[in-house]
């Protein structure tokens, strides 16, 4: 019996996490030994709404505590100014490396069809480490903070990656504009690259390679960035592969991790019962890859897939009309061993 903790969080979040654990509950009846106890936890607005704190002590502590841990969407811009709970929530479970695969699926429409790449972004600092000020009335200053530590353990994890994939890792940088900050990172980078002799290590600067993306999507295999720029490529990637709707994120640390649909709150459909479920479900494929149960996670991915290439019901974002709860239906049907 693993423990699941599910942070539903807000706006769409509340119902592609619902969409999750019904298809981690349907697992059971095809895999009886994959079994799962729930648990919620609330963060961000709606953890506003009942308390002070928008990342409660006791979210952390069960999050922290449980075999694995499923978030829905953070309503960022709606917390109030200068406060965050991803950014707290990442350094607080260590979860150093954010890991974003996108491949693109027979039956839906997209820029690419070969497209099979990983986004593997450093997760705890860059340009997202949370340091603001201002400066006067009219000027403010965010930091970019780069570690060698930072640096050299998303590294390792970008290079494990790739060698279970075609051995090929791209670090991302703008030594140009960032001597010091990009500098240290494509160093250490290298340094690391060294203990990984069949694994290819290529860089790139962040505008070429979003060019190349586009032109050549195809080449990339593990795309190696800091904290901003990995954000960016895997929306690329996600916009390449035919929609955010389909893009999923683990964000691991040595200890602890959790999971989630790359996509935010939406309001503007949230409650409606039209969210595209796919990517949280794809998200709850990676845990059970992290709880080492890989058979159960391939069953997820081939539903989804045939779902998507018998054209079988899908969300508006992919062309379709159906709602959340029959997509989750279809892929819950085609669960196999």
């Amino acid at each position: 019996m693993k423990r699941i903790v599910l942070i539903p969080g807000d706006g769409i979040g509340v119902e592609v996490v619902a969409a999750a654990r019904a298809v981690l509950e349907a697992l059971s009846g095809v895999f009886p030994d994959v079994r799962f106890e729930f648990s919620e936890a609330p963060m961000g607005m709606a953890a506003l709404r009942a308390g002070p704190d928008v990342v409660p002590d006791a979210t952390v502590k069960a999050a922290q505590a449980a075999d694995g841990c499923l978030l829905g969407a953070i309503d960022e811009a709606g917390l109030p100014k200068g406060v965050s709970a991803l950014g707290p929530f990442r350094r607080l479970m260590g979860g150093y490396a954010n890991v974003r695969p996108m491949k693109a699926y027979p039956g839906v429409r997209c820029l690419c069809p070969d497209l099979d790449v990983v986004v593997v972004r450093e997760n705890t600092e860059g340009m997202y480490s949370d340091i603001e000020y201002d400066v006067g009335a009219d000027a403010a200053c965010a930091v970019r903070v780069i570690t060698r530590r930072g640096s050299e353990r998303v590294a390792r994890a970008a290079f494990d990656l790739a060698r279970g994939r075609r051995r090929r890792v791209t670090a991302v940088h703008k030594l140009g504009a960032f001597k010091r900050t990009d500098g240290l990172f494509i160093e250490t980078v290298r340094a690391v690259g060294a203990g990984y002799p069949d694994v290819t290590l290529e860089t790139r600067n962040i505008d070429a390679c979003a060019l190349e993306m586009i032109q050549h999507p195809a080449h990339f295999d593990v795309i190696l960035a800091t904290n901003m720029f990995g954000d960016i490529l895997s929306d690329v990637a996600a916009g390449l592969g035919g929609g955010i709707g389909l893009a999923a994120s683990a964000v691991l640390g040595d200890r602890h991790a959790y999971f989630e649909p790359v996509h935010g709150t939406a309001p503007d459909i949230a409650g409606k019962g039209i969210a595209n479920p796919v990517a949280a479900i794809l998200a709850a494929a990676l845990m059970l890859e992290r709880l080492k149960a890989p058979a159960a996670a391939e069953a997820i991915r081939r539903a989804v897939a045939a779902v998507l290439a018998a054209g079988g019901p899908r969300t508006a974002d992919l062309g379709g009309s159906a709602t959340t709860a029959e997509v989750t239906r279809a892929i819950i049907e085609r669960l196999k061993p």
